[in-house]
């Protein structure tokens, strides 16, 4: 046969499921919050990047493109009868040349990092899917549990009477002197 419960504090049971209760409402809202904050830096990743990067890589090919022209032209017109050297026109070609492969390493790094994240993402899934679980099906469970035995522990005390409200058996001695 069992041995009966030895519950001390029945509100102690009660203010534990209050709190197993705002834990899960604190758990919940961090949860959305990281997740929002994943998607977002995603979204930043997979769609602002690689536009601005082609954009930026266009940018720089028209400077490239027109640092050309602007070679070109400067060879063209010797001057006092010499060829030209100019080294102001072969160095922005140089910097705009350098800032189109800058562009374009850039765009191959938002790529690959944005499929390293993309993996990240689906490891994060997986392992916030288990937590998820428990703040939708084992914690309701759990407090449901402990408001069923905070009901029966009310009941049982219902039907048993108070201890001190039961009659104490006397024991008179009487001594005879």
């Amino acid at each position: 046969m069992p041995s009966p419960a030895q519950v001390h504090s029945v509100e102690a049971i009660e203010r534990f499921r209050t709190q197993l209760a705002k834990y899960e409402q604190r758990v919940q809202s961090a949860l959305e919050t990281l997740t929002s904050e994943v998607q977002r830096a995603a979204e930043w990743l997979q769609h602002d990047r690689p536009s601005y990067w082609k954009q930026q890589t266009k940018l720089a090919e028209n400077d490239v493109h027109q640092a050309k022209l602007d070679l070109e032209r400067c060879l063209v017109f010797p001057i006092a009868g010499e060829k030209p050297t100019c080294r102001e026109e072969k160095g922005v070609l140089k910097k705009a040349q350098a800032r189109v492969e800058y562009c374009r390493e850039k765009g191959e790094r938002v790529r690959h990092w944005n499929r390293h994240m993309q993996h990240e993402m689906f490891e994060y899934e997986g392992r916030v899917g288990q937590l998820r679980r428990v703040l939708e099906t084992e914690l309701p469970a759990a407090r449901a549990k402990l408001q069923q035995i905070v009901r029966r522990l009310d009941a049982y005390q219902i039907e048993q009477t108070p201890r001190s409200l039961e009659p104490q058996p006397t024991h008179k001695t009487e001594s005879k002197q």
